[in-house]
């Protein structure tokens, strides 16, 4: 019979040690090393990740040294189980809730690495809050995001954020930025992300220009901004998408690979009635001649690899009116010759956007891949803009791309209605002799399904092709949306 010493415990989580006494063996998650555990509570809301310090004394030093900080409204909130579903959470005690994050940090072990906060600031925007940040940038952070719900008073960036050297990714989202005439940090910013700031042109450059490290930038929807100006020597992403008219000039960004940028203009008009007027949207031009701003910015993106370009149906209009100043070719020192894929996004198929689809093929002799999105659920019967339906079959010979280097071609087409929109297709299906693929995605009512994807076969399966073993596939899907993505 064996002894009960060598008997195993009825629960395999028990252990019994020599005085007698049964002792917890540590479960498998616990086990875990902290790197691990710090990622699944961060996942966490951050009242929830502090109660872990009661499990045991394995969990108990790990929100203390958590890396990253997640609070919003209703981080120090009561709980309140019977809120609804639409629910906009806010602060109930401004005092109170200041306090509770002061103790968080107090109570801190370790360095905040990540700190994002969203909330409605300037409620709340006393010294006290504003030292929060002071202690972060001491501290040594290396990722902060601010983020406000508040659209009428816009809070300013805190001082000490101008003074961190730490920081490698920066995002502000809803704020007054009104940057110093001397920096003394963000060196180190290496992510810079701008989402609806208020900014004048000469505060943004200073702002960018200070970040020498950079190698991303976001602008997104910051007003006051007409021109913007980068000189970021490591730059090597470029994300621009406005709402009014903008030009950008490219000072000094050799290591520029990848740029995304949206004419998306809307007009006063659009934002209140979910409309558009092409009268209005004149008026927004007034003063400005986009198409040599457009050149301007093209001519600068001889080292990129990857381009996408947005264009709204208000940006056409006012282009329409300066077509004659757009060249068949960039100048030859301007060429992209590093261009391996190019994304295009526009309403209709309007002879101004084919001029410039046509312009930047002469002027990438390596392009490889095309992606163009062409948006036909629009009713423009009526409009005054005239379309010209033959415009690829005028244009010959093909430029270099399309005889030698273009292997794969993709279209969106949103809710296809009429064979308008199939020249440029057929153009590449005559004339491109390394085309391997083309892809034809298209969206629009279920019932016509069939129909539809008949209609486009007919469209180009009879085209004689100069690539033989080129492969058409033509698929509907729900939004075109879903599948394209920036680069």
């Amino acid at each position: 019979m064996a002894s009960d010493h060598n008997r195993p415990a009825k629960n395999p989580t028990l252990a019994t040690n020599h005085g007698g006494e049964e002792q917890r063996k540590p479960d498998l998650l616990s086990r875990l090393p902290d790197a691990i555990l710090h990622i699944i509570l961060s996942k966490l809301e951050i009242r929830d990740a502090a109660v872990t310090t009661a499990v045991s004394k394995r969990w108990a030093p790990l929100f203390p040294t958590l890396p990253s900080l997640n609070i919003d409204a209703e981080s120090f909130n009561p709980r309140d189980p019977d809120l609804p579903l639409n629910y906009e959470p806010y602060v109930e005690s401004e005092i109170e809730w200041v306090d509770a994050l002061f103790s968080v940090l107090e109570a801190r072990q370790a360095p905040v690495k990540k700190f994002k906060i969203g909330v409605e600031i300037l409620d709340y925007c006393s010294d006290d809050f504003y030292e929060v940040f002071r202690w972060l940038c001491v501290s040594g952070v290396e990722e902060l995001v601010i983020k406000s719900y508040d659209f009428e008073d816009l809070y300013r960036i805190p001082s000490p954020v101008f003074s961190c050297n730490t920081i490698a990714k920066l995002e502000f989202f809803n704020c007054n930025l009104v940057v110093p005439s001397k920096l003394p940090g963000l060196q180190g910013v290496k992510s810079l992300e701008l989402v609806d700031v208020t900014v004048a042109d000469d505060h943004l450059r200073r702002m960018i220009s200070r970040c020498k490290a950079m190698e991303k930038l976001v602008i997104c929807a910051c007003n006051k901004v007409k021109k913007i100006v980068i000189r970021a020597p490591s730059l090597s992403e470029l994300v621009v998408s406005q709402s009014r008219p903008f030009a950008i000039s490219l000072q000094s960004s050799p290591q520029l690979a990848s740029v995304a940028v949206s004419f998306g203009y809307q007009t006063d008009d659009e934002e209140s009635n979910g409309g558009s007027s092409l009268h209005d949207s004149e008026n927004i031009f007034d003063r400005t001649n986009e198409a040599t701003n457009l050149k301007a910015f093209l001519n600068k993106l001889h080292g990129v690899q990857n381009l996408r370009l947005d264009f709204s149906n208000a940006y056409h209009v006012i282009l329409n009116k300066e077509m004659v100043l757009l060249p068949a070719s960039l100048p030859p020192r301007c060429h992209l010759f590093e261009l391996k894929k190019l994304c295009l996004s526009w309403p209709f198929n309007y002879d101004t956007f084919n001029m410039i689809l046509h312009c930047l093929l002469n002027s990438s002799p390596n392009l490889m891949e095309i992606i163009i999105c062409v948006d036909t659920s629009h009713d423009y019967k009526n409009c005054p803009i005239h379309l010209v339906l033959d415009f690829w079959e005028k244009l010959l010979p093909p430029a270099e791309c399309v005889k030698h280097h273009l292997t794969t071609a993709i279209f969106y087409l949103d809710r296809y209605k009429s064979q308008d929109c199939f020249g440029f297709p057929k153009f590449l299906l005559q004339y491109a002799g390394s085309l391997k693929n083309m892809n034809i995605f298209y969206t629009g009512d279920l019932q016509e399904k069939s129909e539809t994807a008949e209609k486009i076969k007919n469209e180009l399966l009879h085209v004689q092709k100069a690539s033989p073993d080129v492969e058409i596939t033509i698929k509907h899907i729900i939004s075109r949306y879903r599948y394209i993505s920036m680069f």
